[in-house]
């Protein structure tokens, strides 16, 4: 992970279900509690497994969400990519990045994330502010800002929680929610398998 990354996966649940999917991941995290989301925030800059699992934005970025934790929403920023991920329902997660040059690009072999796709994941949450489609359509020609200020801008159009967390201002982020170590070992056993 660099110096600059930074992220969030914001989640249409509990906090006590938030807490539960991040035990039975590999990257240690802060939950926050908000009206309509859970916000989880790593609390490391890599995973308690060893490399080349070791990135815990990667791997938080592409984490399995479950439908009864869905609509979710991640944001994050990479290298030079900012990256939007959303899952809803039992659909797959699609994803938007943005390159180096601040354009929207689609990932190899990764669903595209459209901002009409942003917008129906949005209004999946009953909790979630209502946004009109050209408001979102109008933040893929963000090519004006820096990928944390695209970020940011994302956060301030679809009125989602967790803006400080994401941009690193909040300093009050709650204990650190670690994985179990049976996840670990499944995790640890599942990729040992790939690599032989």
């Amino acid at each position: 992970m660099t110096q600059q990354g930074r992220g969030v996966v914001l989640l249409a649940a509990s906090s006590a279900s938030a807490v539960e999917w991040v035990r039975r991941g590999v990257v240690p995290c802060h939950v926050l509690e908000h009206s309509a989301w859970s916000i989880v925030v790593p609390a490391t800059r890599a995973s308690v497994t060893a490399a080349p699992y070791d990135d815990a934005l990667t791997l938080l970025a592409s984490r399995h969400v479950g439908p009864r934790l869905t609509p979710s929403i991640g944001l994050f920023a990479m290298d030079d990519t900012a990256v939007v991920t959303t899952r809803a329902g039992r659909s797959p997660a699609r994803w938007a990045l943005r390159a180096a040059d601040r354009e929207i690009v689609r990932g190899p072999r990764l669903p595209a994330l459209t901002p009409e796709d942003l917008h129906r994941t949005l209004a999946g949450n009953p909790g979630a502010r209502e946004v009109p489609i050209r408001e979102v359509r109008a933040l893929w020609g963000r090519t004006d800002l820096t990928h944390l200020e695209w970020l940011a801008e994302v956060v301030t159009v679809l009125g989602l929680p967790g803006g400080r967390a994401l941009d690193g201002s909040d300093g009050a982020l709650g204990p650190v929610i670690s994985p179990d170590e049976s996840a670990v070992r499944a995790f640890e056993s599942v990729v040992k398998d790939v690599h032989q």
